[in-house]
């Protein structure tokens, strides 16, 4: 990327964070930042649960997938496990 010899681009960022600081009230911001640490806890525990891996789903005799619901019946269900929150 080649910058102009008349921008700078972390400037010209610093400034829109000043501005945007003092649209945004303090309890608004806390709010953000919160729900911010709560979409990322959240994406954190989803990638956590699908990387664990699963088996591929058993094959039929015409190479359809069958259910694992009816072949084991009193079977422990899978559970991701917990995610600590600092």
């Amino acid at each position: 990327m080649m910058d102009s010899p008349g921008l700078d681009f972390r400037r010209m960022i610093e400034e829109a964070s000043r501005r945007l600081n003092e649209l945004v009230p303090p309890d608004v911001s806390t709010h953000l930042l919160r729900a911010q640490k709560e979409l990322v806890l959240a994406l954190t525990a989803m990638i956590e649960h699908g990387g664990q891996g699963s088996a591929p789903a058993p094959r039929g005799s015409r190479g359809r997938a069958t259910s694992r619901s009816g072949s084991r019946s009193g079977a422990r269900t899978r559970r991701p496990r917990p995610v600590t929150v600092d």
